[in-house]
């Protein structure tokens, strides 16, 4: 207990990866009896996650003994790969899904769920979109950081090629990841680019307007939605448009777009305090272990198994804005804010979308859903923070 309490001191991440690492595994164990057996094993999966968990480990280790400034001299180079990958996952799916129907010039690369994003390699489906959003951070950081210490004093025409140049960082594999059909990956690397600029000292206007071109998309789209529908349809369709009615109306498209929320909600609805107990199937919906983790949670373990883990994932959150707020260097707080914010929105959104207040949009819960990708991306995070944080303490020791 006393080393557990030195280690808390020192690095508080490890103690707390720990600790969502039991809940992710204990939570898609409880999932086993939902989940569909083309994913694998169901009784198996929760081991492929401590796999996937101890091999972070080990890329804890490495990021830690290699230091953060090595990965930040090589981040193009990985941007301009992961770039390349992704125009590969948009072509495959083009073919796919227009010029021969059902097939892949490439055999490895697979298409679910109507979106074209992983390469199927051996023992591992590589999500090259995971991976970028994280690289796409740590090279904004870069920029800003070269950014700020160039232009001393700030100008319209300054901040405007600063700006920019960000967007086209973020543009380019967005655009190529839409390409796929995963929205959802979208919106999590525009929130990280929100938040690089909020930290990066631009003047308060720009985010007015950005606001208020926000909250004019939205007026605009309800609009649609309520007196325009054919209109509506035409901008949002395919699968995008299914997501959208089956969230606003999941009662009324049950047989439909609206089944995996509704069965989702009448089986935690019925929880109670303490839930129904482990491995408990209510209602059966689908991904149990990715999108729909949370609600598996809630419905075997009740109220209290849901505040436990929302808990820990804000423990993690404190965390990471703690370490941000104690390092003395720019770049740092820049890639921390990016890396806070696609963390903050992904549990906001997928504790939102499960609860009925967000449309579903395969946004998963991280380092809770299962999932390789996801997974090993944000441990790339943790072990830059990790190596963050161990300066932090060697600042406060000469300090003392």
């Amino acid at each position: 207990m006393v080393k557990l309490k030195k280690l808390y001191k020192k690095q508080p991440l490890i103690v707390i990866i720990c600790i969502l690492a039991f809940i992710s595994c204990f939570a898609i164990l409880s999932a086993a009896p939902m989940i569909s057996k083309k994913v694998g094993n169901p009784d198996t999966i929760w081991l492929k996650q401590l796999v996937f968990y101890l091999i972070s480990s080990v890329i804890i280790y490495i990021i830690y003994k290699v230091g953060n400034d090595q990965i930040f001299d090589k981040i193009w180079w990985i941007y301009y790969f992961l770039l390349f990958l992704l125009f590969i996952l948009a072509v495959e799916h083009f073919i796919y899904t227009r010029i021969w129907p059902g097939h892949h010039l490439i055999p490895i690369v697979k298409t679910a769920g109507g979106a074209t994003s992983w390469f199927m390699l051996p023992f591992f489906q590589l999500q090259p979109s995971e991976f970028m959003k994280i690289v796409m951070v740590i090279v904004l950081a870069k920029v800003t950081q070269e950014y700020n210490d160039y232009y001393l004093v700030r100008t319209f025409e300054t901040e405007v090629r600063y700006i920019l140049k960000c967007v086209g960082i973020v543009m380019a594999p967005a655009i190529l990841v839409y390409l796929e059909n995963d929205a959802g990956v979208v919106l999590i690397m525009l929130v990280g680019l929100f938040f690089v600029l909020f930290s990066s000292g631009l003047r308060k206007q720009w985010f007015v307007f950005g606001f208020s071109c926000i909250a004019a998309i939205i007026v605009i789209g309800g609009y649609l939605f309520l007196y325009q529908p054919q209109i509506f349809s035409s901008i949002m369709t395919g699968h995008k448009l299914d997501r959208f009615y089956g969230w606003f109306d999941p009662e009324g498209t049950v047989l439909n777009q609206g089944f995996q929320l509704f069965y989702s909600q009448l089986s935690y609805g019925t929880a109670g305090w303490l839930g129904h107990g482990f491995q408990s199937v209510i209602m059966q919906f689908p991904e149990p272990q990715t999108d729909f983790i949370f609600a598996v949670i809630v419905t075997c373990f009740g109220f209290v198994g849901g505040i436990a883990t929302i808990l820990a994932v804000v423990a993690l959150d404190v965390t990471i804005l703690k370490i941000g707020l104690e390092t003395s260097h720019d770049r740092d707080k820049y890639m921390i804010m990016g890396f806070i914010g696609m963390l903050l929105f992904q549990q906001v959104w997928n504790i939102g979308m499960i609860l009925g207040l967000l449309p579903i949009t395969g946004i998963t819960l991280p380092f809770i859903s299962y999932g390789g990708s996801s997974l090993l991306s944000y441990m790339i995070c943790i072990a830059m923070l990790i190596d963050i944080n161990s300066q932090n303490n060697i600042l406060k020791d000469k300090s003392l």
